[in-house]
């Protein structure tokens, strides 16, 4: 599948497009292939753009008092970006880069506030893309507040158990809050138990 075809379905999940909406719609996102190691933003610069990842891995992160802490990943069917910095239009506090070589396509600022504004369809798809943002915020929250590393862990490892083999264990460390040595034994630990 082409990425405007993985981006249509992507969109169609929360609400559905007529023709000649999509391909408006559609005809906003430009293409962007990265590289492994390259940055789609630092922190200090402005989001510009809202990204789709069609394939490949990004990673969001800060250095905090010299520490590189994962915040998040997005990877095949997500959509990706400094969001909060894109949609207020001011600088990042974070910096978002590939993990992997990575296909993207990409929004500008002006023509999704643009296609919410025209199509009521449009609008539809980014409240509930937003609802489910915030939905996924909350839970993170509630684990970075309240869960032990341990457990955090555990719920990384039930629920996204495919995102161990996108992401290096430095930085699946880091966002779960743990050493890399913590982290490789009880990733050995859980695979043991598997088989």
């Amino acid at each position: 599948m082409d990425a405007k075809s993985h981006l249509k379905q992507k969109v169609n999940q929360f609400s559905v497009l007529s023709e000649e909406e999509w391909l408006d719609f559609s005809s906003r996102w430009k293409s962007l292939t990265i590289k492994k190691g390259d940055f789609i933003i630092q922190a200090g610069q402005t989001e510009k753009y809202f990204y789709f990842v069609h394939t490949g891995v990004l990673r969001a992160f800060m250095i905090n008092n010299g520490i590189d802490v994962s915040v998040g990943f997005t990877y095949d069917g997500d959509f990706s970006g400094a969001y909060d910095s894109f949609l207020e239009q001011r600088p990042a506090d974070w910096s978002m880069q590939a993990t992997t070589d990575a296909e993207l396509l990409r929004i500008g600022y002006s023509d999704l506030m643009n296609m919410f504004d025209l199509y009521k369809s449009v609008e539809r798809w980014g409240r509930i893309f937003n609802a489910q943002m915030l939905i996924g915020i909350g839970r993170r929250q509630v684990e970075v507040r309240s869960f032990s590393a341990e457990q955090r862990f555990d719920r990384l490892f039930e629920q996204s158990p495919h995102i161990f083999q996108l992401v290096s264990q430095k930085h699946l460390a880091s966002y779960v809050g743990m050493t890399p040595e913590t982290f490789s034994r009880m990733r050995k630990q859980k695979l043991d138990k598997k088989d």
